[in-house]
């Protein structure tokens, strides 16, 4: 049974008596990963006629799981904006909702999609913010292009994310972008 079918590989495995993970080292990723599993030939004939009996119901469902997960990400990330106008009331509204958007894009790595994010955790917010006011308030994609250092590149322009910071933190508008 290749990987990829949950269904499949649950049914296939309950059925056979005796059952073999394989795996194979993958160099894209650095690790190994799963290729499948084996199990005897009469529980794999069984468990894909049960797939393709109930075929439709799961579609069904995978389909309403799909649209309850667009409905929730929209719910969260409406939090996570809100959440960054009670932290920085100054903030425009069009940036919240920008900031909202960009953090918490799904697979994306970012800090909205933490868990201490999905908690709406100050600190996680604020890291979001941070980030945001980086890019699109100072000159920092230009610091970094420059020297290539991270570090140094930061340093550089954390007193013009400070400022922004504490005038929307304060209620006011952020000083004009350099």
């Amino acid at each position: 049974v290749p990987s990829g079918d949950v269904a499949l590989t649950r049914r296939a495995q309950s059925q056979s008596g005796r059952v073999a993970i394989l795996i194979g080292w993958s160099p894209r990723s650095k690790r190994w990963e799963r290729r499948g599993t084996l199990v005897e030939p009469w529980a794999l004939v069984s468990a894909k006629a049960q797939c393709e009996a109930d075929s439709e119901k799961r579609n069904v469902a995978r389909q309403r799981a799909s649209e309850r997960r667009v409905i929730e990400d929209r719910e969260y990330r409406a939090l996570f904006r809100a959440a960054v106008l009670r932290l920085y009331p100054g903030c425009p509204r069009a940036e919240a909702t920008d900031i909202a958007s960009h953090a918490c894009e799904k697979h994306s790595g970012r800090v909205g999609r933490t868990a201490e994010a999905k908690a709406l955790e100050d600190e996680a917010v604020r890291l979001a913010v941070i980030a945001h006011v980086r890019h699109l308030h100072t000159n920092y994609d230009t610091v970094i292009d420059a020297n290539r250092d991270k570090r140094k590149s930061r340093s550089t322009v954390r007193g013009s994310i400070q400022e922004v910071l504490a005038a929307w933190a304060s209620g006011r508008a952020a000083p004009t972008t350099e």
